[in-house]
């Protein structure tokens, strides 16, 4: 029986507070461990998902030809979560086993898990990665007002290009499968096209998402990647 992603990731998760139950057996927290064991795995589970997920994005959109795209936003995530992960498993196997390593307490002081906040809070500045509404016709949205969870592109976009069509955080689109490419009256550009058995709309409407897709699509409609009569946003 194969497994699911999400159930291998369980029993990664659970590898590393159940494995030093057992190589440390007797635990500092007495009855209270229980509770931390499941809070452990939990939250265990949640960055290495999230950490997983990152990395493969990344890798996918990495391994694409002549790509241009600013990386920064896509490494420092990859950087939090994983620090995030390190730092959850170095805190409890200090809370539960482990209290007079020196090394150990060090580096399970807060004020780590207090810089990564900061770096997380900095990084949803640096660009916005489209939200996905998977119906009929799939919709990604990169959306002028959105949630803090979003982020913004204050600082930077996860917009970009590749040798054969445009890049939006972990999604890519070939210029090929592209139907038309429009302005709104809101200034919005909004791309139609079709990805294997389904249509898709790219909805942008970020400003500095708009500034940077906007390139793209003009710099390929020049150099002939994609026809110009299916791009409108002059």
């Amino acid at each position: 029986m194969k497994l699911s992603k999400n159930t291998i990731g369980l029993i990664i998760a659970a590898i590393i507070p159940l494995g030093l139950e057992f190589i440390f057996g007797k635990n500092l927290l007495g009855e209270s461990s229980i509770m931390y064991s499941i809070l452990w795995l939990l939250v265990n589970y949640l960055f290495l998902m999230t950490s997983y997920e990152f990395i493969k994005g990344f890798i996918k959109i990495n391994s694409l030809e002549n790509v241009k795209l600013s990386k920064s936003p896509y490494i420092l995530n990859i950087i939090i979560y994983v620090g995030f992960l390190v730092f959850v498993n170095i805190y409890f196997l200090q809370q539960m086993y482990v209290r007079d390593v020196e090394i150990i307490n060090f580096l399970a002081n807060p004020l780590f898990i207090v810089i990564l906040f900061v770096l997380f809070l900095f990084n949803l500045q640096n660009g916005k990665f489209p939200n996905v509404d998977d119906k009929e016709t799939t919709i990604y949205s990169i959306a002028k007002n959105s949630g803090f969870r979003d982020g913004k592109d204050r600082f930077n976009t996860v917009i970009g290009s590749y040798e054969d069509g445009l890049i939006a955080g972990n999604q890519y689109f070939p210029f090929e499968n592209m139907k038309s490419v429009s302005k709104t009256k809101e200034n919005e550009i909004v791309v139609k096209g079709k990805e294997e058995d389904k249509n898709y709309i790219l909805n942008i409407g970020s400003e500095n998402s708009v500034k940077a897709a906007r390139e793209v699509f003009l710099n390929a409609a020049n150099d002939n990647k994609i026809e110009k009569g299916k791009v409108n946003i002059k």
